[in-house]
C-alpha cells in the first residue's frame, strides 16, 4: 500500500516535472535491464541515493560503512555489466528478427500485422521481443514514431537506427518494407562474420605475449640450462 502510494506521488511529480526532464527519466527507465516505469525508476534511484546518505551520516567507523557499501557498489555495476550483456544478446540476434518480420511481410501482413504476429510466435529473441515491443507501445497510444524513437534510445546502435530510418520511411512513403528489412539482415550477418573472423585473427596476436613471457623462457631454460651447468663445472656436457 505504501509503495502504491509513493509511486502514485512520484508519478504526480514526473508530471509537474519540465517536459525535457520527465522525458530523459522515461528514456531511462525503458534502458534499464529488466525495463521499469519511469515511477519505479526514479523511486529505486531515490532510495539508492537515500541509502547512502544514510551510511554516510551515521556515526559508525570507516570501515562498516565501505562494507556496507561496497555490497550496494557491487549491485549498481552487476546492474550495468547486466543491461550490456543485454544489448550484445539482442544485436546479435537482430539479423534473425529481421529475417522473420521480412517473412511475415512477405507473406502478406502489414507492418503492424507483423509485430502482432512475431509477438504471438513463441521464440526465445530478445531481439523479437524488442521489435514486437514497438506494437505494444502503439497499443498503449504511442505512435509509430515515438515507439521506433524509444527503440533507438533503448538499444543505441547505428544497426537499430537504420532500422528505424527504414521504418519511419516506408510508413510515410509506402515503399517496399519487407524487401529492406531482408537487405539489411543480410548485411548486418555479413558484419558479424567479418567481425567475427578479425577477432580470430587476432587471438594468434594476443597469444605472442603468454608465448613470449611464459613459454618461451621455460624452452630456453630446458635447451640451455644443461649447457650453462656444463660451462659452469668446467666442462661442456
Amino acid at each position: 500500500m505504501k509503495v502504491s502510494l509513493l509511486k502514485r506521488g512520484l508519478n504526480a511529480l514526473l508530471n509537474a516535472l519540465p517536459e525535457n526532464l520527465t522525458s530523459t527519466i522515461t528514456r531511462l527507465a525503458q534502458q534499464s535491464v529488466p525495463e521499469q516505469s519511469p515511477s519505479e525508476w526514479l523511486l529505486h534511484r531515490i532510495l539508492v541515493v537515500l541509502t547512502i546518505l544514510l551510511i554516510v551520516s551515521l556515526p559508525i567507523g570507516s570501515l562498516i560503512k565501505l562494507s556496507v557499501l561496497l555490497p550496494l557498489a557491487i549491485v549498481v555495476i552487476e546492474r550495468r555489466n547486466r543491461r550490456q550483456v543485454y544489448l550484445k544478446k539482442v544485436l546479435r540476434q537482430w539479423p534473425s528478427a529481421l529475417d522473420m518480420v521480412a517473412m511475415l511481410m512477405h507473406s502478406g501482413l502489414s507492418f503492424r500485422a507483423a509485430l502482432h504476429a512475431l509477438q504471438n510466435i513463441p521464440n526465445d529473441l530478445s531481439a523479437a521481443t524488442e521489435i514486437s515491443r514497438l506494437h505494444r507501445l502503439q497499443q498503449s497510444g504511442y505512435s509509430l514514431h515515438q515507439a521506433v524513437d524509444g527503440l533507438s534510445h533503448r538499444i543505441p546502435h547505428p544497426w537499430i537506427s537504420l532500422f528505424a530510418g527504414a521504418v519511419l520511411q516506408a510508413h510515410q512513403t509506402g515503399g517496399a518494407l519487407a524487401n529492406t528489412l531482408k537487405v539489411q539482415a543480410n548485411q548486418f550477418r555479413q558484419q558479424q562474420l567479418l567481425e567475427a573472423e578479425k577477432r580470430a585473427q587476432e587471438v594468434s596476436v594476443k597469444l605472442m605475449l603468454p608465448l613470449i613471457f611464459c613459454f618461451f623462457p621455460v624452452t630456453m631454460l630446458l635447451i640451455l640450462g644443461p649447457v650453462f651447468i656444463g660451462f659452469t663445472q668446467g666442462g661442456v656436457i
